[in-house]
């Protein structure tokens, strides 16, 4: 049997590392699955019979009950329980969106009216009503505005934080053949679920383009923006309808900041300016007295000036009669 020359050594090395290569530089995709947990059974927080909302605070989950003014707080790592608070002025909350630069929560009461919670007070106070909010409530950070749709529904409204108006959006067969549920802002573009048919989409904001970034077996609800948790990953969190079960679904990062942030565009690092390199004088070489310098081809009395050609040569003699023995051998078979 032939042995493998060297050629053929050479390119399996070379291919082997190209593959780990590769596999170090692998990244995910939008609209991959970064986690999924039961906040039921790791955070052991009460059962639900419908719930659709959810917010993130860059580190808890809050997760919203129909007919309840209680939310259940959920850590995004550990995935457990931070407590329960319960909101007063507030008895039932749907769709629910983190405002960063407030420090509070928006949220849907009754299906249709808008409150701000305050976190602080455990508080709700009553902002304005929507169309329908029940389940698609977000804050967008970009222009201080709040985006709603009801229940499953092809109709997207854009308010301002007052509650006027800005416009609205047909949504039919935008999302499938489904109306939407949940809603997240990242930068310039929408993130829109439809319960019906468990997809979620990402679209511009004037909704001209609607593509499909993620499916997952279940009655998807509220959406929440998350640029932490998997840094530098960003991930938007979904809310399912009749458990307790959160999902992380991956977005190219940089456009989705939780609490409505805009990502801010990297201020570059200014180059620095060179500075000029003074010219210094030469200094004069001494010249070594010929009776200090040792006789031409004698060593150093310490043997410290072995001349490193002769080590070379050698060791290039020596690798080059092995090759040459190692072809003699090879011929002789």
């Amino acid at each position: 049997m032939r042995k493998p020359t060297i050629a053929i050594l050479v390119m399996a090395v070379a291919v082997a590392g190209l593959g780990l290569w590769f596999a170090g530089t692998a990244r995910g995709a939008t609209g991959d699955n970064l986690d999924s947990f039961d906040a039921a059974v790791t955070a052991g927080i009460p059962g639900c019979g419908v719930g659709t909302g959810n917010a993130f605070d860059g580190t808890n989950i809050y997760l919203s009950c129909w007919g309840s003014n209680v939310l259940e707080r959920v850590n995004a790592v550990t995935h457990l329980t931070a407590g329960p608070i319960t909101i007063s002025g507030a008895t039932d909350i749907g769709a629910m969106a983190y405002d960063d630069s407030r420090g509070m929560i928006w949220a849907c009461q009754g299906g249709s009216g808008v409150v701000l919670i305050d976190l602080a007070a455990l508080s709700a106070t009553s902002q304005f009503s929507t169309g329908g909010c029940i389940d698609g409530l977000a804050y967008d950070g970009a222009d201080d505005t709040i985006w709603a749709s009801a229940d499953a529904s092809n109709t997207l409204n854009h308010y301002d934080n007052a509650g006027t108006l800005i416009d609205t959006f047909d949504l039919t067969g935008k999302l499938g053949a489904y109306g939407n549920s949940g809603i997240a802002v990242g930068g310039t573009n929408l993130y829109l679920a439809n319960n019906g048919g468990s997809q979620i989409y990402e679209c511009d904001k004037g909704l001209a383009t609607c593509t499909l970034i993620s499916t997952f077996p279940e009655r998807i609800e509220d959406l929440e923006c998350d640029n932490v948790t998997f840094a530098p990953l960003a991930a938007i969190w979904s809310q399912d309808a009749y458990d307790r079960i959160q999902n992380a679904w991956e977005i190219p990062a940089g456009l989705c900041a939780f609490g409505g942030a805009s990502q801010p565009t990297p201020t570059p690092t200014p180059s620095p300016t060179a500075t000029a390199t003074p010219t210094l004088s030469p200094t004069p070489t001494p010249v070594q007295s010929p009776a200090a310098l040792p006789p031409t081809g004698s060593q150093p009395s310490d043997g410290s000036g072995s001349l490193p050609w002769l080590a070379a040569a050698g060791a290039l003699a020596l690798t080059s009669g092995g090759l040459a023995l190692a072809y003699q051998r090879r011929r002789a078979r």
